[in-house]
Parts: C-alpha cells; sequence; structure tokens
C-alpha cells in the first residue's frame, strides 16, 4: 500500500473517530433518561386527574402536619383513644382518600358506587377493609354482584362539604350512584347556598408521554406533595401540647376543662390521644337533637344537580349512641360539665330521622334510617360504639354497610 493510501486511510479513521464520540454521548444521554424515567415512574405514579385531591373539599386541617401539606398523597395518619385502648392507622391512596386507588373513568357493566361522609364512612377505629363502603363491597360479592365501591369520606365534614365534593365528584369520578351518610353531628345543616353546586372541577389530566420528571418537579415548584409509591409515615391526627391546635394547649380553657374532665381522659386529650374537640360532646348533641330545621332546599338542589348527569343519590342515616342507648353515658361522664347526663333516646331526640325521612320522601329521593337496626343491637347487648370515642366498632360498621347493600338492591329492583 501506497503512502498515499495510508494517508487517506488515517483520515478516514481519524474522522470516524471524531464523529464516533458525540454518538455515544448522545446515546448514553438517552440511555440514562430511559433509566431515570422508568425509576420516576416507578416511584413517583401520577394520579389521572391532578387537579382533585381529599385536602380541597376538608376544612378540618391535620393539626400534626406542616402547614406546607397541600395535598394528601399517599399519607396516612392515626386515629387514636387510649381511653379505649384502641387506634386505627388510616392509610390514603394517591387521592386523599381512604382506600384503594381507582381510575378515574368506571369500568363499563360495572356499577361504580360513591360513599360521602364525615369520619363514620372514612371508617375511623377500624381497618380499611371494615369500613362501610368496604363490607357493601364484600356483600355484593357474596351475592354475586361486581360492584365498585369507592370510600369518599372525610372525617370532620358537614353538609355543605359533601356538597362541594358531589359538585365534582359526578362530572370527574361518573359514578352510577351516589350514597351519602349523614350522622347525628351533621344535622341540623348549615344555611344552604345555591353556589355550592357551581362551577363543578374542570378535571386537569396527566399524559402517559410526558415525562414523569416533569411531573414530580411541578408538584415541587408548586409547594404540593409529590405522590409516591409508598405510605408516608403516619401522624397522629391531634397534636399533643403545646401545639395551638389542640385546645389543651390554652391555659384558661385546660383550666376550666380539669374542673370536669378526669385525669384519664385530659392526659389522653393534652397527648393528641384522644380527641380534645370531645369536650362536653354529649351537651351538644342534648342541644342539637331536638331542633327542628328545614334541609328540603339542600336536598333538592343535590337532587338537581345529580340530575343534570343523570345520576342517582341516596341518603342514610346514622343516629349518635346516645341516641340508642344509655349505656354510654358513664363513659362520656368522665368528659362532660352536665353534672347530670340525662337519657337521649326518648322520641324528643330522634325527630332529625322523621325530618330527614319526610323530605326525602316528597322529593322521591330513597332514604334508609339505621336508628331501629342499631338500637336493637344495642338493647340486645351488643354494644357497637366504642365506650369514650364516638365512633364504631368494627360490628357496628359491618351492620350498616350489610344493611345498606340490601336497602341498596332493592330499591333498585323496584
Amino acid at each position: 500500500m501506497g503512502s498515499e493510501d495510508k494517508n487517506i486511510k488515517n483520515k478516514e479513521t481519524g474522522y470516524r473517530k471524531k464523529t464516533s464520540k458525540p454518538v455515544i454521548i448522545f446515546t448514553l444521554v438517552v440511555i440514562l433518561f430511559i433509566f431515570q424515567e422508568i425509576l420516576f415512574r416507578i416511584i413517583f405514579p401520577v394520579p389521572e386527574v391532578t387537579n382533585f385531591n381529599r385536602i380541597n373539599y376538608s376544612p378540618v386541617f391535620f393539626s400534626s402536619v406542616s402547614n406546607e401539606l397541600k395535598y394528601l398523597s399517599n399519607a396516612s395518619f392515626i386515629w387514636a383513644s387510649d381511653p379505649d385502648e384502641h387506634e386505627s392507622l388510616m392509610k390514603l391512596n394517591i387521592y386523599g382518600f381512604r382506600g384503594k386507588n381507582f381510575c378515574a373513568k368506571p369500568e363499563s357493566k360495572i356499577p361504580r358506587i360513591v360513599f360521602i361522609g364525615d369520619s363514620f364512612v372514612e371508617g375511623y377505629m377500624v381497618e380499611n377493609s371494615q369500613t362501610i363502603p368496604s363490607i357493601f363491597e364484600k356483600e355484593a360479592r357474596l351475592h354475586r354482584m361486581r360492584v365498585e365501591s369507592i370510600n369518599l369520606g372525610i372525617g370532620g365534614t358537614g353538609f355543605s362539604d359533601y356538597c362541594r365534593l358531589i359538585r365534582d365528584v359526578i362530572p370527574v369520578l361518573k359514578p352510577d350512584h351516589v350514597i351519602i351518610v349523614l350522622h347525628a353531628n351533621d344535622l341540623p345543616p348549615s344555611p344552604y347556598h345555591p353556589e355550592w353546586f357551581e362551577n363543578p372541577l374542570v378535571p386537569k389530566y396527566s399524559h402517559w408521554w410526558i415525562p414523569r420528571f416533569y411531573y414530580v418537579f411541578k408538584n415541587l415548584i408548586e409547594g404540593k406533595t409529590v405522590p409516591h409509591r409508598w405510605t408516608s409515615k403516619p401522624f397522629t391526627f391531634f397534636a399533643p401540647v403545646p401545639a395551638l391546635s389542640n385546645p389543651w394547649s390554652n391555659d384558661v380553657k385546660a383550666k376550666e376543662y380539669e374542673k370536669f374532665v378526669s385525669p384519664k381522659i385530659a392526659t389522653a386529650m393534652e397527648k393528641g390521644r384522644f380527641n380534645p374537640f370531645a369536650v362536653d360532646e354529649y351537651s351538644l348533641f342534648k342541644e342539637n337533637l331536638p331542633q327542628k330545621f328545614k334541609i328540603t332546599e339542600h336536598l333538592n338542589g343535590l337532587e338537581n344537580f345529580a340530575a343534570l348527569y343523570n345520576k342517582k343519590i341516596y341518603i342514610v342515616y346514622v343516629p349518635c349512641r346516645n341516641q340508642v342507648s344509655n349505656y354510654y353515658l358513664p363513659y362520656q361522664k368522665e368528659f362532660s360539665s352536665d353534672s347530670v347526663l340525662v337519657p337521649l333516646t326518648d322520641s324528643t331526640y330522634q325527630v332529625h330521622a322523621q325530618i330527614l325521612k319526610t323530605s326525602c320522601g316528597s322529593l322521591g329521593i330513597p332514604f334508609f334510617d339505621c336508628t331501629n337496626m342499631i338500637l336493637s343491637e344495642e338493647n340486645a347487648g351488643h354494644h357497637i360504639y366504642w365506650n369514650y370515642d364516638e365512633h364504631m366498632k368494627p360490628e357496628g360498621y359491618s351492620l350498616i354497610g350489610k344493611a345498606v347493600y340490601s336497602w341498596w338492591r332493592k330499591v333498585e329492583n323496584e
């Protein structure tokens, strides 16, 4: 080979070497991008609807959490009752609600049922599998029927919050049925405002083709919690003293409470291990339960909004424990300022269910009252509420879940 040929070959080789370096770098960058994208997708899931989250409908701030917390994705918290020697771990899904993650679009031919309510729907003091929505779905399976039951209960909410949640849930999640569970502490409702149903949420959907790090950094920049695959470390629902959110941190209130709250209860409340707002809970029920109110306008607003989307609503009423039994009075006396706790089981304190029944009947809304069913259990010596905490034991939620399913099927078959 001549020297001229060698020079040409060396030039070609050098040229190839020069051009291969950028290619290698580009290839490495692509590989790294793909690797981190796979890793991000495994670690950081993205909700289908990025602007739908529990925190938008809850007036109750989680007192043990920083004010910077905007979304409750994959969070968990503890609701404790040391006097009952029990606590429940509440694991929240990617949207901040209790239960498994759900798709925005329901499966075809499988009825989607959403349960709306407060802590009795969310299921405080029991496991996720023991809540009313979970029992409802299990009962359906036992009767060879497939349903999708979604738990949208939010502790500490009331009727106006339910309406705002329903306003967004119906167009976003497209449920076939909406079951609203009203507990005695939801009534009387706040005055009706038509704007509760105005401006339904315009969902913002995530897209599979957008790099995952975009959503991660977007949440970080906006100060929102970044959804993640694991459940975050649990925090207690109530912060201990000296947190300002705990009423026992107020020296004036604390001294007043100490006059009638037993030391055992006071200690638990100060630690955030028993609801510090349960002080004089009995007095509030004693005052509110006999009150008559108007709710037809509220229910009519709900029904008219649901009708716009061709959806159906149902109303369930759950009484407080003092309406169905005197058994709990000695326990409540330990954190009540009343010198004598009179029974709340007579007709004077049962008017709310009757008002609901009449109002629902006038509008053709299916209504189910759990009072007599629970009363029978209590009279039989089956105390299905906790002694100190106002919530139900597993058998109480199970009783309601099964009964609501049977009633719902009957209504649907009529």
